[in-house]
């Protein structure tokens, strides 16, 4: 039988350990074995992964999920390049440029196979190529550098698409005037929890920013909670409430819906009088006006009725029976909306920057306040028959 040296031990551990474990679980493993002849088992060569139960049980390893299944009825059942950057591991390598590929880019597509992508793993953060960036580039095309480890998480929570794909659209559709409906038009979606894109507000534009309006940029929260890890489990994705607990008292550790009780501005921002709920309840409370507005020019303006389904994509449809409420057989691609404007593409890409970032009343609170007052007022100016409501913040 062939003798393992020691030396064959150490490249095999230090390439483990650069992915999994770092410089100190090596040393851990080094130490059981001081001696040439030591017996080589399993558990010298492959020590226990950290945090590997954690993942298992987090959404980013979950592969019967539609994250990981929405191309299974594909004819190649293939994730195209655009998805698989942050759908499949090996894409995320790949646009690292961690499999030896050019970075920035992926330039194949990748399998959704299990045994080939075990959805987002270890390797997606813990390789050398992703430990060591400074940058990202947000869809804006605005690069923010990034000195902290959740620099990881940027890539694939900052979303799709930004202010600069909404406009690329209207331009592309010929630049029709406000409230002209083109059939060239169609609903820019931001894409799924783009927390960054939040996070960093009017640094990176991931929202529709008016003309002739200031919008707040990165959200400093506390000294201790600076970083998508001071918040987060970076394994199991699970908020860490218990750290809300020091500063807030209405949050208890046990309870994560008591987070939306937190708000520390006595400013009526929704104008219903109350200053004493939630910062979150007065963004849903504008959430909802901004969506009675998309409703009201709708049906006034671009004179086709509209609606919203959150579970159905393109989320806009047609609203056939003038309900205001999208029913399971009007929520079908074919009976999407396509009475598009300009003014009525902004403010519906805004809603949903909102709507798929269930946690930007405190990743960014005063972002997502300006984005909805500034989308209500505009769709106002154009016959909506909802009026804003409450004081902008600045």
């Amino acid at each position: 039988m062939r003798r393992v040296t020691r030396a064959t031990i150490l490249v095999a551990l230090t390439t483990y350990m650069t992915i999994c474990g770092g410089p100190e679980r090596l040393s851990v493993a080094l130490a059981q074995d001081n001696s040439d002849t030591a017996a080589i088992t399993p558990a010298t060569l492959m020590p226990e992964i950290p945090a590997l139960e954690a993942w298992r049980k987090s959404p980013h390893a979950d592969i019967t999920k539609e994250a990981f299944r929405h191309w299974d009825e594909e004819e190649d059942k293939m994730i195209p390049e655009a998805c698989s950057q942050c759908h499949s591991t090996a894409g995320y390598l790949d646009y690292l440029g961690a499999d030896g590929s050019e970075a920035g880019v992926v330039d194949t597509k990748h399998s959704p196979d299990p045994a080939m992508a075990p959805g987002v793993a270890c390797m997606a953060c813990h390789s050398m190529e992703a430990r060591e960036r400074t940058v990202v580039t947000f869809p804006s095309g605005i690069e923010q550098e990034v000195f902290t480890d959740d620099i990881r998480c940027m890539t694939c929570h900052g979303g799709r698409n930004s202010k600069v794909q909404v406009l690329a659209k209207i331009e592309d559709a010929g630049a029709p005037a406000d409230d002209t409906t083109s059939e060239d038009l169609a609903f820019v979606n931001i894409h799924y929890r783009a927390a960054a894109a939040s996070r960093f507000g009017g640094d990176v534009q991931g929202g529709f920013e008016y003309d002739g309006q200031d919008y707040v940029g990165y959200y400093f929260h506390d000294q201790v909670s600076q970083t998508c890890n001071d918040c987060h489990n970076p394994h199991t994705l699970q908020v860490k409430v218990e750290t809300c607990t020091d500063c807030h008292d209405e949050v208890m550790g046990d309870n994560k819906d008591s987070m939306h009780l937190v708000r520390t501005s006595k400013v009526d921002y929704d104008g219903d009088g109350d200053t004493s709920e939630g910062i979150e309840a007065e963004i849903q409370e504008l959430h909802g006006k901004l969506l009675e507005a998309i409703i009201g020019y709708g049906e006034n303006t671009a004179g086709t009725a509209i609606g919203y389904e959150a579970h159905s994509y393109p989320y806009f449809f047609a609203d056939g029976d003038g309900s205001g409420a999208i029913e399971e057989g009007e929520a079908k691609y074919p009976n999407r909306y396509q009475a598009w404007t300009p003014r009525l593409l902004k403010a519906a890409y805004n809603y949903q920057v909102v709507a798929k970032d269930p946690g930007i009343y405190t990743h960014n609170p005063h972002y997502a306040l300006q984005l909805l007052h500034d989308s209500i007022a505009d769709l106002a100016e154009a016959g909506s028959g909802v009026d804003v409501a409450g004081e902008r913040p600045q």
